[in-house]
């Protein structure tokens, strides 16, 4: 996954050209910004907190450019259930109070075409750091400091 870097780069110039906020590695954005792709397979709003009450939403392009080379991969689509949460909508979905969710460096994914199994193998043979979380019809990824666990 040595092109991360690269990718992540190029993500934050694509964001940076349409007039979406960047801060350093992270993009910040709402539901009335453009959605432009990011990645050959990825597009802005998919990245969108589910939030319901706000929208805002900050997101680190290195889990962005790590969902991507993940996908490339496994090489069907992927979805992602959760990215970006406030902490008040981190305590209301019961998740863990030093959740890299609410840093903007964590996705919880799953394959589209439900090959769970499948898609939790790849992730296991090409992330080598990072959070790992492996849920029964998700599998949770983050930029923090590597660990493995089973939800």
């Amino acid at each position: 996954m040595s092109n991360n870097k690269n990718l992540a780069s190029s993500i934050l110039v694509i964001a940076g050209k349409y007039g979406v906020k960047t801060d350093g590695d992270y993009l910040e954005f709402n539901k009335n910004s453009p959605n432009i792709r990011l990645t050959e397979n990825f597009h802005l709003h998919e990245f969108l907190t589910k939030n319901q009450k706000n929208s805002f939403t900050r997101i680190n392009a290195n889990i962005i450019a790590e969902v991507q080379t993940l996908r490339d991969a496994f090489g069907s689509p992927i979805g992602i259930s959760s990215s970006y949460r406030s902490p008040e909508y981190n305590r209301s979905v019961n998740g863990a109070t030093s959740s890299q969710h609410i840093l903007g460096n964590a996705l919880d994914t799953y394959p589209l075409h439900n090959d769970i199994a499948g898609w939790k193998k790849v992730v296991k043979e090409n992330k080598k750091s990072g959070g790992i979380g492996y849920y029964k019809t998700f599998v949770h990824i983050d930029t923090g400091r590597t660990r493995f666990w089973n939800g």
